[in-house]
């Protein structure tokens, strides 16, 4: 019908139900009818989305199976034609720098299974690994830097075999930038330096559940009823190592504390000075409440501290709660800014003044919790060393 037509019916229309009222009736009727028509429609449009939505995501779900099945056959075959012939009793002639004279075993190379190093030392690749004229691997390292690996690998594989535990941290290499910088090249620095979170003895535990990845555990007897916070720093002075990343995972149902607190450094001791953290939060820091929600900065001029973010989203009760804490260099050679981001993306920081390192105290990581929360993602700050 043609818009002319349609004028003129809708005329005659409307001369009808001025000439016949129960016509007028009728229509008003008609056209209640025809406005439920557009409900209607509205109802199928939607169950159309949701159907077609539902038909994608399954499309996408094939799709994503076909690609994980065709990785699959990739890595077996790259396994295939790369078979690891190697053996954790062989016997590696190295070449380190120019020095010759160095045999170590193919398992205190690989111990630590997710590190570049163990890859390069696998048997995978010994065949295309480059050699000197005598047939040693060579290795472009400072002979010094890497016979203190070794040395320390050793150690730790001794330990191992006598069921002992980890090196002490007094027989650990000294941290040098040199030395650090080859750790990061082979993935070692969690290895050699790993997790030294301190704090009131027998008041949690901690242990290694991944490469790099620690869970920490509060404590409490039968007789608590609230749970108090178990407080761990991770001090400077125990390792010459300062973090300038780290990442905490506060599981379901798990609170506290976490972020960037000036303490007295006094290195395995230095719990003496965090231990009443939950109940009085020092002038100096950045951190965020789990419970609060609440990211809390350095006090002001009236001792009270700077409230940096408040109704964060959270809820500690019905999902875990993952936040990523970084320290990052200001404009001034001690400044340095301390931030705490969500994992949606919500960030809070704020700059602070390094402590002269002639001085006891120094800004270190700090995490207050009940429960259990887990601890990865160490980034170490080797330029400040």
């Amino acid at each position: 019908m043609s818009p002319t037509e349609k004028r003129k019916a809708a005329s005659a229309v409307s001369s009808t139900e001025e000439a016949d009222p129960s016509s007028s009736s009728s229509s008003s009727a008609a056209k209640k009818s025809r406005a439920d028509v557009p409900e209607t429609t509205s109802s199928n449009s939607i169950t159309d989305v949701v159907s077609h939505l539902h038909n994608l995501l399954q499309t996408k779900e094939k799709e994503l199976k076909e690609r994980e099945a065709d990785f699959d056959r990739r890595v077996k075959s790259f396994e295939s034609t790369h078979p690891s012939i190697g053996s954790d009793n062989d016997v590696i002639q190295l070449n380190v720098g120019g020095q010759t004279n160095i045999a170590v075993l193919r398992n205190t190379l690989t111990q630590f299974e997710d590190s570049m190093l163990a890859a390069k030392f696998s048997g995978r690749w010994d065949d295309s690994m480059e050699k000197d004229r005598d047939g040693n691997i060579f290795v472009d390292e400072d002979p010094d830097n890497f016979k203190m690996l070794l040395k320390f690998l050793r150690m730790r594989m001794k330990n191992n075999n006598q069921g002992g535990s980890s090196v002490p941290e007094r027989h650990r290499p000294k941290a040098t930038y040199e030395f650090c910088s080859m750790l990061e090249y082979y993935n070692l620095m969690q290895g050699v330096y790993g997790h030294t979170w301190v704090g009131e003895k027998d008041a949690f535990t901690c242990k290694e559940i991944a490469y790099g990845t620690v869970s920490l555990c509060s404590k409490t007897s039968d007789d608590d009823s609230t749970p108090k916070l178990t407080t761990v720093v991770f001090p400077h002075k125990s390792t010459g190592l300062k973090l300038n990343e780290f990442t905490v995972e506060f599981e379901k149902g798990a609170s506290g504390v976490v972020g960037w607190v000036e303490f007295i450094d006094d290195g395995a001791n230095t719990a003496a000075s965090c231990i009443n953290f939950a109940r009085s939060y020092p002038r100096f820091g950045i951190f965020l409440n789990i419970a609060e929600r609440k990211a809390y900065g350095p006090r002001n001029n009236n001792d009270v501290s700077t409230i940096l973010g408040e109704n964060l989203r959270m809820n500690h009760t019905e999902t875990a709660t993952k936040l990523v804490c970084q320290r990052v260099g200001g404009t001034h050679k001690t400044q340095r800014k301390y931030s705490i981001e969500l994992a949606d993306g919500t960030k809070v920081d704020t700059n602070m003044i390094d402590p002269p390192d002639n001085q006891d105290t120094r800004v270190m990581p700090v995490i207050a919790f009940s429960g259990k929360v887990t601890v990865s993602g160490l980034r170490y700050a080797i330029d400040e060393l």
